[in-house]
């Protein structure tokens, strides 16, 4: 494959990194992949629906999925105070230096809940250590406790490792070339990308290129390209006082009447709003 579409930071003394996601209501996430292995866990409720590969999930709680390193992935969610998700992100450098042979010969099977009986005890575990590494982050940032969270992390990953690692086998049935046009509209859709060149460029007409490109992800990549824009301007308005007219210029929409229609299209909601709803939640919001 190409370089990793999503390059994600990691502090290099922890194999993983936690994210609880904040009720900010309805959350898209377009088709894309990184060499990270990735833990979703359903803490509550019934978020909304995955999608790994061509194949689609409905999320309910006490799922857990593990997302293995470079298989296409989306989601299509609301996140809001009775439906939760935890997104536990596994270092794939430290896995390939630590347990070379393991990243080398095995991939990891955990899709909802065990398929054996004999691991749902460590399928517990699992779930326990999540949630307690997610209370660490949330509630005790202090250096005191950091080898604590550190040893957590390992022990997450030696559950993992220990019972839910198979032999690896090619499970992708996307075309390597759709990881390609994936990975460059992630590094280029600040700027105008013209869809006909880039058809050209991997030797397809448009209409062909157009074809191909939605038998795989559902949706052409003219509607790929604009999804990931809207993407990329609400994480800009929720974590950025950006005026619109610079989030329009960074996310490579041609004019702001383009943006706010598409915007409103996606979230039932104009930017503004969207904003004063995000400004109103870290208001409200108390740490769970």
């Amino acid at each position: 494959m190409t370089t990793p579409m999503e390059l994600l930071e990691f502090d290099y003394t922890n194999p993983i990194k936690c994210i609880y996601h904040r009720p900010i209501g309805k959350k898209y996430v377009v088709p894309h992949w990184h060499e990270a292995i990735e833990i979703c866990y359903v803490a509550k409720g019934h978020p909304g629906t995955m999608y790994i590969e061509d194949k689609e999930y409905q999320l309910n709680q006490g799922d857990i999925y593990v997302i293995n390193s470079r298989l296409i992935h989306s989601f299509d969610t609301v996140i809001n105070d009775g439906s939760r998700i935890i997104t536990i992100l596994i270092n794939y450098d430290w896995l390939r230096h630590s347990l070379p042979k393991t990243v080398r010969k095995k991939n990891f099977e955990l899709i909802k809940a065990p398929k054996k009986d004999s691991q749902m005890t460590a399928f517990h575990e699992l779930t326990a250590l999540i949630n307690n590494i997610n209370d660490f982050q949330c509630h005790d940032t202090s250096e005191d406790n950091h080898l604590h969270q550190l040893a957590m992390s390992v022990e997450l990953i030696s559950v993992l490792v220990k019972n839910f690692a198979v032999d690896k086998q090619v499970t992708s049935d996307i075309p390597e070339v759709i990881s390609q046009i994936i990975a460059e509209f992630h590094a280029d859709y600040q700027n105008d990308i013209q869809l006909s060149d880039m058809a050209k460029e991997y030797n397809y007409s448009y209409a062909y290129f157009s074809k191909f490109f939605k038998k795989y992800l559902g949706l052409s990549p003219k509607k790929y390209l604009t999804f990931l824009r809207i993407q990329k301007a609400a994480e800009l308005i929720e974590k950025t006082d950006d005026k619109f007219t610079m989030i329009v210029a960074e996310t490579g929409f041609p004019d702001e009447k383009s943006f706010y229609s598409a915007f409103k299209d996606r979230y039932h909601q104009t930017p503004l709003e969207y904003r004063k709803h995000i400004q109103n939640l870290t208001q409200t919001t108390v740490a769970p």
